[in-house]
C-alpha cells in the first residue's frame, strides 16, 4: 500500500477497516484468479434466490434502462456476494471485467477483499468503491457501489450494485443504488402482507404516507413479523425483535386501532404521523368465467379445479418428480377466490422428520431445546386466508399425520409450547409423486387423512407428454425474463429443446433456462451452441438414410432416449409413427 493506493485506502474508517480485514484474510493482491460456481450450482443458487429476483427484478430493469448510456452494469448479488444477475450493457466493458461480473462470481470480501458488494455485506450498509480503494489490483480499473437488499424479517437476501470503469464520472450512480435498493425493499414488505396481518405506515410528515420513503411495520395479531430497513433503523429495531416484540411494547401509549388519516405518534422524542391498516378476512365470490390455463390439458380441466377449490375441497395431485405439480397449484390458486391469501408451500419431504412438526404448526419461544428465542407462527397460520400445498405428502411422518388431520377438521391450530388456539382458514392442495393407496396398505399413512386430502385428484403427465412443449418452453421463457431483456430462443433450439426427455420435468426446464439466461447478453439470440455440453449432445439429430439398414438396437436406443415417446422417437428418426410400428412388429415377428 505505498502512494496514491495508501492516500486513498486512509480516506475514510470504512476503507481502512476493510483493507485491514482483507490483509487478516491472506489474500494476495495480484492474484489473477477468482471464486466461480459451475452452471449447475448457479442454477441452484438462482431457484434458490427466487424471491430475491421477484421483488428485484421490476426495479433492476428500470435502474439499468437509467444506467445503458453510462458504460456500466447492474449486478443483483445473493447473501453471500455471489453474482446472480448482471444487467446492462457487458459489452463495454473490459473482457476481464466482463467475465468477472458475469453470474457465478463470488464477490464477497474474503474472496475478492475490499469491494463494494462484499463491504457492503460486511458492514451491513452502502458503500462506493472506486479505483485504486479496490484491495486486488486487478480490480482498479472499476468503480463500484453497493447497498444491500433486506428481506422484510430482517435479514439480508443479497446486494444491488452498480458496477463501470474507474474513469467514468459516477456523481449520483450511489444515490441511485440507494433509491432503487429502497424501493425494492418497499415493495417486498407490501407485496409480501398477508390479508390477516396489520399494517403501520410511519413517516415525519403527513404527505410521507404511501410513498418509499416510508416506514412499515406488519403485525400479526400483535407481534410485529415485518419491517423495512427504514423502519428498523428509524425506530433502532434488531432483526432479532421480528417475531417477538409486541405493539403495546413498541407504543405503549398507543391503542393498536385502525384508522385511514395520519395521526401523530410520539416515539423516543421523535414525532412520527402514522397510519394503521386492520386485517381483513375478505370473501370473493367464485370468477364467472375462469381463465386458467394449465399447459398439459384442457381449459375446462383447469375451470374445474378453480371450482373444486373456491368449494373448499382439497385436491391432490399426482405425478412424476418435478412434473409441475407447484406450478400447476400456484396457477389455481391465483384464479381462485383464496387469491388474496399466501401461497405457502411446504415440501415435507425436504424438511428433517425433527423440525416439520415445528415448521407446520409453529412454536412459542423456548417450546424446545434450540427453538428461536422469538417464536415462529407456523405455516398454517401464514396460509390463513390462501392455499396450504403440502408437496410430497406421502413422506409426512404418521405421527404428524394425526395433527395435520385435527388441524384440517376443526380449523384450529396451536403452536408447540402454546395451549392458546389460533383460528385458520384456507384451502388444501397436496401432491406427491407416491401411490398413496399403497402407502395406507402399507400402513405409512392414514386413511382418514388420505380421504380428507384427496377428494378430488388429478395426474400430470410429465413434461415430454405435454402438447405444444414448444410453446410452454416459449412462454416459461418470457416468464423468467427472457423478454424483459430481449434475449430470444431460436426457432431451432425450441424445436430441440421440445425433442428432449426432460427426466426432471418442468424442475430441469426451469433450470436449464435460468442457466441460459444468466449467461445470455442482452439482444442475444441463444442457440444449440449455447447449451451446456451435455444437453448438446441429446439434442443431436439423429441421421437416418435408410431405416432398412439399421437394427433394432437403433430403434431401442431411440426409444430410451425418449422415455418411450412414440411420436418423438419417430420424429427423431425422421419416419412416420406407423413406419416405427410395423417396423418394431416385423422386427418381433422375425
Amino acid at each position: 500500500m505505498q502512494g496514491n493506493s495508501s492516500a486513498a485506502i486512509n480516506a475514510t474508517p470504512l476503507l481502512s477497516d476493510s483493507w485491514f480485514r482483507s490483509q487478516l484474510y491472506g489474500l494476495d493482491r495480484t492474484a489473477d484468479d477468482f471464486p466461480r460456481v459451475r452452471q449447475g450450482e448457479l442454477a441452484d443458487l438462482l431457484a434458490s434466490n427466487s424471491g430475491l429476483q421477484q421483488f428485484a427484478q421490476p426495479v433492476i430493469n428500470q435502474l439499468a434502462q437509467k444506467m445503458a448510456e453510462k458504460q456500466s452494469v447492474v449486478i443483483l448479488s445473493d447473501a453471500s456476494g455471489m453474482v446472480l444477475h448482471t444487467f446492462g450493457d457487458m459489452q463495454s466493458m473490459e473482457r476481464a471485467q466482463r467475465y468477472a461480473l458475469a453470474p457465478g462470481n463470488l464477490w464477497s470480501e474474503c474472496g475478492r477483499g475490499t469491494n463494494a458488494i462484499g463491504t457492503a455485506l460486511a458492514i451491513d450498509d452502502g458503500c462506493e468503491i472506486d479505483g485504486q480503494q479496490h484491495f486486488l489490483t486487478r480490480n482498479q480499473g472499476l468503480y463500484c457501489a453497493a447497498m444491500p437488499l433486506q428481506m422484510p424479517n430482517g435479514q439480508i437476501a443479497g446486494v444491488l450494485d452498480i458496477s463501470g470503469p474507474a474513469h467514468f464520472p459516477h456523481p449520483q450512480t450511489f444515490s441511485w443504488v440507494k433509491a432503487a435498493a429502497k424501493q425494492i425493499e418497499y415493495l417486498w414488505v407490501k407485496q409480501s402482507l398477508h390479508p390477516q396481518q396489520w399494517l403501520m405506515s410511519l413517516h415525519a410528515q403527513p404527505q410521507g404516507i404511501d410513498t418509499s420513503d416510508e416506514l412499515l411495520l406488519v403485525f400479526s395479531d400483535n407481534v410485529l413479523m415485518a419491517a423495512n430497513r427504514l423502519a428498523m433503523r428509524e425506530l433502532a429495531l434488531s432483526a432479532e425483535q421480528l417475531g417477538s416484540l409486541t405493539f403495546q411494547q413498541l407504543f405503549p401509549h398507543q391503542e393498536q386501532a385502525a384508522n385511514t388519516i395520519p395521526v401523530p405518534l410520539n416515539y423516543c422524542a421523535q414525532t412520527f404521523y402514522f397510519r394503521l391498516r386492520a386485517p381483513h378476512r375478505t370473501h370473493f365470490a367464485t370468477p364467472a368465467a375462469s381463465h386458467t390455463e394449465l399447459p398439459f390439458s384442457l381449459r375446462r380441466d383447469g375451470e374445474k379445479m378453480v371450482r373444486l377449490l373456491n368449494a373448499g375441497v382439497s385436491l391432490c395431485i399426482h405425478g412424476e418428480t418435478g412434473s409441475g405439480k407447484e406450478f400447476v397449484s400456484r396457477a389455481l390458486h391465483q384464479q381462485s377466490r383464496w387469491r388474496e391469501g399466501k401461497f405457502v408451500a411446504i415440501n415435507c419431504a425436504a424438511i428433517p422428520e425433527s423440525l416439520i412438526e415445528s415448521e407446520l404448526f409453529g412454536y412459542q419461544p423456548g417450546a424446545f431445546t434450540g427453538a428461536g428465542k422469538n417464536g415462529y407462527i407456523g405455516k398454517i397460520r401464514e396460509a390463513d386466508g390462501g392455499v396450504l400445498f403440502l408437496d410430497e405428502i406421502g413422506d409426512m411422518p404418521l405421527a404428524l399425520q394425526t395433527r395435520l388431520l385435527r388441524v384440517l377438521q376443526e380449523k384450529e391450530v396451536s403452536p408447540l409450547g402454546s395451549s392458546r388456539s389460533w383460528p385458520v382458514n384456507f384451502a388444501v392442495i397436496c401432491a406427491t409423486h407416491r401411490d398413496l393407496a399403497q402407502r395406507v396398505a402399507e400402513g405409512e399413512f392414514r386413511e382418514d387423512l388420505l380421504y380428507r386430502l384427496q377428494e378430488f385428484s388429478m395426474t400430470i403427465p410429465p413434461l415430454r407428454e405435454w402438447p405444444d412443449l414448444a410453446g410452454f418452453i416459449q412462454r416459461l421463457w418470457l416468464e423468467l425474463g427472457g423478454g424483459d431483456r430481449d434475449i430470444q430462443l431460436s426457432p431451432s433450439l425450441l424445436t430441440s429443446l421440445a425433442q428432449l426427455p426432460w427426466p426432471g420435468n418442468v424442475r430441469q426446464l426451469r433450470s436449464l433456462l435460468r442457466v441460459l439466461l444468466a449467461l445470455a447478453d442482452e439482444g442475444e439470440e441463444v442457440s444449440e451452441v449455447h447449451l451446456p455440453a451435455e444437453y448438446r449432445r441429446a439434442a443431436a439429430p439423429v441421421v437416418v438414410e435408410n431405416l432398412q439398414s439399421h437394427d433394432e438396437r437403433l430403434i431401442a436406443e431411440t426409444l430410451q432416449r425418449f422415455n418411450g415417446n412414440i411420436s418423438k422417437t419417430a420424429q427423431a428418426l425422421g419416419i412416420a409413427r406407423s413406419t416405427l410400428y410395423r417396423r418394431a412388429a416385423r422386427d418381433k415377428g422375425d
